[in-house]
């Protein structure tokens, strides 16, 4: 047997790669080498998945088998067999399998994350996802998720709340920052949005005011809210409070520096650029 094989296994497992051709050829050698002791048992849950992600569904049932031989109450070998009843389009089995699991335990992450994955529907994905942050609400890539599926549904004050429950988490994400900019925007409060813009600016700006080879979306959607705040058509209901509202003689400037700014990072197509900005 290769230590090198057995190594790089251990790096893909830990680095969480698939990896899954390479994973066939190499697991498959190291077994029929032998001599593994336990490390026999995380390789075979390696290869299962492999084989799953290249439709070999005979390797991965033997390896299954071996494994709920050897742990035949395992929740980790029952998720094994979730996988294998999807590979093969059981999804219902494979539904009930997974809240079996839960029904069990709650807490099993993986089994939650694959319901999600199996809803037939938007609505059954929306309400899966509000279960499984109930129990773990720091799971940032969830909470982006949920604001992704209530936008598609045009629920955008919904998405507007689970993304703010994704900025409770990462407050320095300026990428998060601007989509909750946008989400205000698309749901016709330009004050809230213009006030995110105008955050996710301050964040991608370097320390020095350098704005060359630095992102423009957010300057773009400071933009275009001041431009909508500016003509007398909009409507201007909002959530901010009276205070705190942008008067037309400062959003002037802010659309004039946002043009400014959206020219300075240079780059191809200027002219383009200057024409839309001149629309």
């Amino acid at each position: 047997m290769s230590q090198d094989d057995l190594q790089q296994l251990r790096r893909w497992r830990t680095l969480g790669a698939r990896q899954s051709e390479n994973v066939v050829r190499l697991a498959q050698r190291v077994l029929q080498a032998g001599g593994l002791g336990d490390e026999e048992w995380p390789v075979r849950e390696q290869l299962t998945i492999a084989a799953l992600d290249l439709g070999q569904v005979k390797l991965a049932n033997l390896q299954l088998r071996t494994l709920q031989a050897k742990f035949p109450k395992s929740p980790r070998a029952d998720l094994l067999l979730g996988l294998k009843l999807e590979a093969v389009e059981e999804f219902e089995r494979a539904r009930q399998l997974y809240q079996g699991l839960l029904t069990n335990n709650e807490c099993n992450v993986a089994a939650h994350q694959r319901l999600i994955a199996l809803s037939p529907s938007t609505q059954d994905a929306i309400g899966n996802l509000l279960t499984y942050l109930d129990t773990f609400y720091s799971d940032a890539a969830a909470w982006s998720l949920l604001a992704e599926l209530y936008a598609s549904l045009g629920a955008y004050a919904q998405s507007l709340t689970a993304l703010g429950h994704l900025l409770v988490l990462h407050t320095w994400d300026s990428q998060a920052v601007t989509r909750y900019a946008e989400t205000a925007y698309t749901m016709g409060d330009y004050q809230l949005a213009l006030k995110y813009f105008l955050r996710a600016t301050e964040m991608e700006t370097p320390a020095d005011g350098n704005a060359e080879g630095f992102r423009t979306r957010s300057w773009w959607g400071v933009k275009q809210t001041a431009k909508r705040l500016l003509d007398p058509a909009t409507r201007t209901d909002t959530a901010i409070p009276d205070d705190s509202v942008v008067p037309p003689a400062k959003l002037q400037k802010l659309e004039a520096l946002a043009t400014e700014r959206i020219l300075a990072v240079g780059g191809a197509n200027m002219d383009a650029r200057r024409a839309v900005l001149a629309g």
